[in-house]
């Protein structure tokens, strides 16, 4: 109990964390860009993540994105520097700090995927509203779905002649193949029915009834072998090593994007 209740932790405007019925519940909130560029905050992701792997007592984790001030602006506004030790409207990383922040943005979405990815827990993923696709990504790196019937997943990478970062090509290559994967990725927006035709949701429903359904979830999963879960999963993600992969060459690309002087024409 004493290491169940080391898990409660509250970072506010970044993640809380609370049990219910047996689960752990993540609920992720404010400005994931200004949160990125805290180090304090950076770390305490990546070891809470750890710290919940290591529970052999928890089966199941509910991940609830509430970025709902991690838009459209927030996220042009990360990518174009404006700030004022920057220099305003120049797209690309032109000094090594800014190349720098280029690669700790894409480590830590490359660990966090990897670590929701690999957990022996079966993670569940809700969201709602306007939800830029960077977090879209990040969810189908989970095990199970539930958007709420007022959820757009926005393209807003398209805007900068950026990359999407978190894994959505390779996800849903092998989900849908890769012509629809591709199609689906430059849309500019992605409403709940075809995230759900598209397999990056598996339900939709009301968002009143958001939490009602994820806790559903926790009570089928909870019926099931540990060993069975886990092991199911084990199976499922066998193509981790093919995933890690796929992140450091999605970084270079991405890196390589941010450092031509060009960019800003884009």
């Amino acid at each position: 109990m004493t290491a169940n209740n080391d898990l409660i932790v509250s970072y506010p405007g970044f993640f809380v964390s609370e049990f219910r019925e047996g689960a752990l519940w993540l609920k992720f909130s404010g400005n994931f860009f200004h949160n990125f560029l805290s180090f304090d905050n950076r770390n305490s992701l990546h070891d809470f993540f750890d710290q919940l792997a290591a529970n052999r007592d928890i089966k199941t984790v509910v991940i609830q994105s509430a970025f709902h001030e991690s838009g459209s602006d927030e996220y042009m506004r990360f990518f174009l520097f404006e700030c004022p030790e920057r220099d305003l409207g120049h797209f690309g990383f032109s000094n090594t700090m800014d190349r720098y922040d280029l690669h700790r943005y894409c480590n830590v979405i490359d660990r966090t995927v990897m670590d929701i990815f690999t957990m022996n827990k079966i993670i569940i993923h809700i969201c709602s509203g306007d939800v830029l696709s960077l977090f879209m990504n990040i969810s189908l790196a989970c095990d199970y779905r539930i958007v709420a019937d007022d959820t757009v997943f926005h393209n807003i990478f398209h805007e900068i002649g950026m990359l999407p970062k978190g894994g959505g090509p390779f996800f849903l290559s092998r989900s849908i193949g890769t012509g629809r994967a591709k199609s689906i990725m430059l849309q500019q927006r992605i409403t709940a029915k075809e995230a759900l035709d598209n397999n990056i949701a598996d339900l939709v429903v009301s968002p009143d009834d958001l939490e009602t359904a994820a806790l559903d979830l926790v009570r089928r999963f909870g019926q099931i072998p540990s060993s069975t879960l886990f092991g199911l999963k084990r199976l499922a993600n066998y193509s981790f090593r093919e995933l890690e992969n796929y992140l450091e060459y999605e970084t270079q690309e991405i890196i390589k994007i941010g450092h031509r002087q060009d960019f800003s024409d884009q």
